[in-house]
């Protein structure tokens, strides 16, 4: 079963920020940043995992997501690095292991730039900002006024995953449901729908990804960093994590040979034992 977390909230920068917290408090810490369509419960079958392995494990909304607060600023990767930095001030936690999947790992990156002192390791899943290429669909999300056609579709696509024999016949499996669904939640809702598209189009283009973090060569020199891929991954080549690990010659890579985009799901033991003997080895 693993470690019961604990559902919490702080003020942070200006905003209130929701957050799982499970393992000892003495323990190695251990901050979760979810991606884009995602929320802090993306991180539900690992976390406790990771909690039993002695780590104190942190798991956050982002600014407009899940259940914190929307941004007093806006979405760009300055605001939510402000806001990690904020977040950890306020419940007292100078430095910590910044684990970041997809959007997260691209915020996890640009955190460490900021705030050197507040990072111990890096942990990258799935992470975006490691090069240009990115899923179609993200991209065509990224498209100007494409809101509206997505609030528009969201009546059918709500009866689709409500509909179990449609799910059985797609060979769909709880886990891709229950992903799915997460993913609704980001763009069923007024509130969340705005900061999905702010999020997005901040990293993302029509063109794709706007930008690579691969020189930013300090990571190399200074900070422990693990990578962690599926060798399938539909929305961000694996070819990201190859790039970065051998860019960053003192870094790990664990690559699934699986699809998804979400190792730290599939492979929820596996994942926690890598970042745990991670975390406790460096």
């Amino acid at each position: 079963m693993g470690t019961a977390a604990v559902e919490r909230s702080v003020d942070a920068a200006g905003a209130r920020l929701c957050y799982l917290e499970a393992g000892p408090e003495d323990g190695p810490c251990l901050v979760l940043v979810h991606g884009l369509l995602s929320d802090k419960s993306t991180w539900d079958l690992a976390l406790p995992l990771m909690a039993d392995r002695g780590l104190r494990v942190l798991a956050v909304d982002l600014l407009g997501h899940g259940r914190s607060q929307a941004s007093p600023r806006g979405y760009l990767l300055d605001d939510f690095a402000a806001s990690l930095r904020g977040f950890m001030s306020a419940i007292g936690v100078p430095s910590a292991t910044i684990c970041g999947h997809s959007l997260g790992g691209a915020i996890a990156v640009h955190f460490g730039y900021h705030h050197p002192e507040c990072v111990d390791r890096l942990v990258l899943v799935s992470a975006g900002g490691l090069g240009r290429e990115v899923n179609l669909g993200l991209r065509l999300l990224s498209v100007p006024g494409i809101e509206h056609a997505v609030a528009l579709a969201l009546p059918a696509a709500r009866r689709v995953l409500r509909d179990g024999r449609l799910h059985r016949l797609l060979r769909w499996d709880a886990q891709r449901v229950t992903n799915l669904r997460r993913k609704g939640r980001s763009v069923g809702s007024r509130e969340l729908r705005g900061p999905f598209f702010a999020s997005l189009r901040g990293v993302i283009a029509p063109r794709g990804q706007r930008g690579s973090f691969l020189e930013m060569r300090y990571l190399a020199e200074q900070v422990p960093t693990l990578v962690v891929w599926s060798e399938k991954d539909g929305i961000i080549p694996v070819a990201h994590a190859r790039a970065a690990h051998a860019f960053l010659p003192a870094s790990k890579l664990v690559v699934f040979p699986s699809g998804g985009h979400d190792p730290h799901r599939r492979h929820a033991a596996a994942f926690a034992d890598a970042v745990a003997t991670f975390v406790l080895s460096t």
